[in-house]
């Protein structure tokens, strides 16, 4: 399996905030690394593209159905 590549990032979090994300760390058995990965790679996913494709549909629903109460 090939190294992942990573690159080493400085953040600053508010003191609750960073409470949170070691809670959430622990809960799921991670670190608090690889607690704000996950969460990161999650905001990137496929729900984003599921809100805009849902989004998408929706307004062509929605034109169609303006053109037919004309």
């Amino acid at each position: 399996m090939a190294p992942i590549d990573r690159q080493e990032v400085r953040l600053r979090l508010p003191a609750q905030l960073k409470k949170l994300a070691k809670i959430a760390a622990a809960e799921n058995e991670r670190s608090l690394n690889e607690e704000i990965v996950a969460r990161l790679e999650r905001s990137f996913g496929h729900d984003d593209k599921d809100r805009q494709r849902a989004a998408r549909l929706l307004t062509e629903a929605l034109a169609i159905i303006d053109k037919g109460g004309r």
